[in-house]
């Protein structure tokens, strides 16, 4: 089984990797401008803005390995201001990458893939979570949650999406820590997702026959919480 993580070289993304590695799949990684290095991992640059770059790489890994079973796209940036602070390049450059780079993505893998599997990384944001720091990466999540239940009428493709809370990552430890606090709080999330929870759930969803199509993942009393919505 063959499984393209798009923008991948995250430690979410390197972590998701090496799992399902272990676990016997054949995993490729895009970037965009950090390539890393993992055994039997390969790593293919790629623009999500750009379709003719998508449409390279799909091509490029349907002529080396046959197919692409699954695809997973994960590729997404936050720029986190005060909703009357930030500009219109900045919401629009948000949207271009998250829901944008999403739609473009899933529009070519049906292109060329019948019968696989998509799954689209959203976020509790795109549901309940966001800010008025964020409210353009809350619309692009958003966004990505609806189109992924219009496209699963539109094609053979077993289309999901993955709507995770704060995970256990890098970019988030990096954050203000009185910030992230006072987030968790608010939400009422008592602890962070480990990566290695994302990667189990995300597993699990996988090899489950559900028909339901958007996954929440969240923390309830200290317990990994699943919601299919």
């Amino acid at each position: 089984m063959n499984v393209l993580i798009v923008g991948g070289s995250s430690d979410i993304g390197k972590g998701l990797a090496n799992y399902l590695s272990k676990k016997g799949y054949n995993v490729i990684i895009t970037y965009h401008i950090n390539k890393d290095k993992l055994d039997n991992i390969e790593f293919i640059k790629c623009d999500i803005k750009d379709e003719t770059s998508i449409n390279d790489t799909i091509k490029y890994i349907i002529n080396k390995y046959g197919t692409i079973n699954i695809m997973i796209n994960m590729a997404s940036i936050s720029i986190d201001n005060y909703f009357l602070d930030k500009t219109k390049k900045e919401f629009m450059d948000v949207l271009e990458v998250n829901l944008v780079g999403t739609f473009l993505l899933n529009k070519v893998y049906c292109k060329y893939i019948s019968n696989g599997m998509i799954i689209n990384i959203a976020s509790t944001d795109g549901i309940d979570t966001g800010s008025i720091y964020n409210i353009d990466y809350s619309a692009s999540k958003a966004g990505i949650i609806n189109m992924t239940k219009i496209l699963q009428n539109a094609t053979s493709n077993d289309i999901i999406c993955v709507a995770p809370n704060w995970i256990d990552s890098e970019s988030t430890k990096s954050m203000d820590e009185t910030y992230l606090k006072n987030e968790l709080k608010r939400i009422n999330q008592s602890r962070l997702i480990t990566i290695d929870e994302l990667n189990k759930s995300i597993y699990e969803i996988i090899n489950t026959k559900s028909k339901e199509r958007i996954y929440r993942i969240d923390i309830k009393e200290d317990k990994l919480w699943i919601e299919k919505i």
